[in-house]
């Protein structure tokens, strides 16, 4: 046996049929909701043959973790259970949740995210009294390139470790006519949000929306960067609204490195 990160590894090769199912689900999870015929999977999880994708898909299906439809597989039920066990377990998300529980009713929607790689992916969103068309909602992903989130926790980078993350990357993804394209706008960027300590994007990931955001302090999530934002429309988005958000969303990130 051998440890890595505080885990217990067993030193005998990954069983390939785990490997292979993980590479189904990874398939139907980039398929976003389309239903993948075997061929069809078979070709998007690396060549797996196709009788071998259909027992699989089957073993899945026994454990609702995909279900058949219009003659092909789709990711199915199971996995909310799985996913909303992972998150209950995971201190910076019920630390989110407590914390903003304790805020009693505001309008202001509140999200919590990670980094991934060169990717914000959502863990959890408190919805506020005035509901807002976000497209965030835990497990998706936008690029931390346009998005306040990404930017408050590239801060926690040095610029060589912001170099080297998005080098690749440049141009990056331009969502809206206001998204960063290139590495040294966004680096500039990421300095200015290590002096004021939150981050804000001007509609760089949606047209018509302001977001502003600010990472949580400490190594609570074992070395992983967490953050808290929360968005308002263009139209309201005064400088003092803006400031007053980010005293918010400092004082739950505050109250979370805390409390982790």
């Amino acid at each position: 046996m051998s440890t890595r990160d505080g885990s217990v590894w067993a030193s005998a090769a990954p069983a390939p049929a785990v490997l292979r199912a993980g590479a189904i689900l990874d398939a139907l999870a980039d398929a976003r909701g389309r239903a993948l015929s075997p061929a069809q999977l078979a070709a998007a999880a690396g060549g797996i043959p196709r009788a071998s994708v259909v027992n699989i898909c089957a073993a899945l299906r026994e454990q609702e973790l995909v279900h058949a439809v219009d003659g092909g597989f789709a990711l199915g039920p199971g996995l909310l259970r799985l996913a909303q066990s992972y998150l209950d377990a995971f201190d910076p998300v019920r630390s989110f949740r407590e914390q903003v529980s304790r805020l009693g009713d505001r309008e202001e929607t509140l999200q919590l995210a990670t980094m991934d790689g060169a990717d914000v992916v959502y863990l959890a969103v408190h919805e506020g009294t005035v509901l807002m068309r976000l497209t965030s909602r835990a497990g998706a992903r936008l690029p931390v390139t346009c998005t306040a989130l990404g930017k408050a926790m590239l801060a926690g980078l040095d610029d060589s470790g912001v170099r080297e993350l998005l080098a690749t990357r440049e141009p990056f993804e331009a969502r809206t006519p206001w998204s960063l394209t290139t590495l040294d706008a966004l680096l500039a960027e990421v300095r200015e949000v290590r002096t004021a300590g939150h981050a804000v994007d001007d509609q760089e990931a949606a047209e018509g929306i302001v977001c502003v955001a600010a990472a949580v302090p400490g190594p609570a999530g074992g070395g992983r960067s967490f953050a808290v934002s929360s968005s308002l429309l263009k139209s309201e988005a005064t400088p003092e609204r803006v400031a007053e958000l980010a005293v918010l969303i400092k004082g739950v990130v505050r109250r979370m490195g805390g409390a982790a």
